[in-house]
């Protein structure tokens, strides 16, 4: 195995997978405030704001045999300029129903980018410095939306631009793709179904469930609850950045670990501090210095949900498994995604605005349980 040249790919793999995080970045909030000022309701906009993950839920079974067909460079490709297109097709069909078309394609393109680039860098990094190679990938992805959002918060829904540029920073990221000669080209196994995973590996499938639950549950329900705390609708919505800087930062440091110590313990450590930050977060939330530590805290925690098991997944499959199973660990992310925010958002309703961080500290308590009670150390042994 010539490690230079995985390095090299892995570099270009993940400069990649920056420039298509710099798109996301850009049209997540883009469609959102372009729908509000349109006048359409919040609750269309909930639904519209969906469909990414519903698409990917709904795509995602398919894809190992989409991929078998096509082959994987080929896919990726296709899904870099389908993004593209419809960055492109976006502000040339204003009107809402043609608009839910666009983000369910939009979110299947961003399925296969993320799918393949994933089990790509999980092929070429080694046991020894996966966790360091993965908590480098999601730091990076991080940086990309980050670097998303304040080009739009530059930018604006006032001109058509920013619609323009995300197609544009996909494009660049599809750069690599043509430029690699040598990309796996061994098929995906298409046996095993996403629920069988779940069977098989509850603990490791469980870890994307919640980073997908949590993530979109205070993505779009910490606004609300900082609200309880006199800050006003631009000091609310920047708690968001926060959360970014924690997403951005501890991924490095839990991926070094994870090639140090025990993952098993490590998840458990990480499932420990998500449930006690948000156990307390509404005794101290009313303090700017611990509001800000609390959520750096809290957004790495949820990232490293994703990055840990993503390393933990790379460990365990190889070959032709590995696809397959970077398949359903998306599709359980999406899958939480869709399921968190309605379900946090009807605790806060039902029991208070403060129910928003003990609601999910309870179910991180109950995927605790889980990750220990279901033989966790034998589902991180390689297939």
């Amino acid at each position: 195995m010539n490690v230079s040249n995985n390095y090299k790919k892995i570099i270009l793999i993940v400069s990649m997978i920056s420039m298509a995080g710099v798109t996301f970045g850009i049209t997540m909030p883009l469609s959102t405030l372009t729908l509000k000022s349109w006048g359409i309701s919040s609750t269309m906009i909930g639904l519209n704001s969906a469909m990414p993950a519903l698409s990917a839920v709904l795509t995602t079974p398919f894809m190992p045999k989409f991929i078998n067909y096509w082959g994987q460079k080929n896919v990726i490709r296709f899904c870099l300029v389908l993004v593209a297109t419809c960055c492109i097709c976006l502000p040339l069909f204003p009107d809402l129903f043609s608009w839910f078309i666009l983000r369910f394609l939009l979110g299947a393109g961003g399925t296969g980018i993320w799918l393949l680039s994933e089990v790509w860098i999980n092929g070429f990094a080694e046991d020894h410095n996966r966790g360091k190679i993965i908590g480098a990938y999601s730091a990076l992805l991080s940086l990309g939306f980050i670097v998303g959002v304040l080009m739009f918060s530059v930018i604006g829904v006032e001109s058509n631009t920013a619609f323009y540029l995300a197609a544009g920073f996909v494009l660049i990221a599809a750069i690599p793709v043509w430029t690699m000669s040598d990309l796996p080209t061994n098929e995906m196994a298409e046996d095993i179904s996403m629920w069988n995973h779940m069977v098989l590996s509850p603990g490791l499938m469980g870890s994307s469930w919640m980073m997908g639950f949590l993530y979109a549950a205070t993505a779009y329900l910490l606004p609300i609850f900082a609200l309880q705390f006199d800050l006003n609708y631009a000091q609310s919505s920047r708690t968001i950045a926060w959360l970014g800087s924690g997403e951005l930062a501890m991924p490095l440091f839990v991926g070094w670990f994870a090639d140090k110590i025990d993952k098993r313990k490590l998840m458990i450590f990480i499932a420990l501090v998500t449930i006690a930050t948000l156990s307390i977060m509404p005794f101290v939330f009313a303090a700017p210095f611990m509001r800000l530590g609390i959520l750096f805290v809290l957004g790495g925690a949820i990232m490293s949900f994703y990055s840990l098991g993503l390393t933990i997944l790379g460990q365990k499959f190889k070959g032709s498994l590995l696809a397959s199973a970077n398949a359903s660990f998306i599709f359980f992310l999406c899958l939480g995604e869709i399921i968190g925010p309605p379900v946090i958002g009807t605790a806060m309703d039902l029991f208070g605005t403060f129910a928003f961080g003990w609601s999910m500290a309870l179910f991180t308590l109950i995927y605790l349980v889980i990750f220990i009670s279901t033989g966790s150390r034998t589902e991180m042994q390689s297939s």
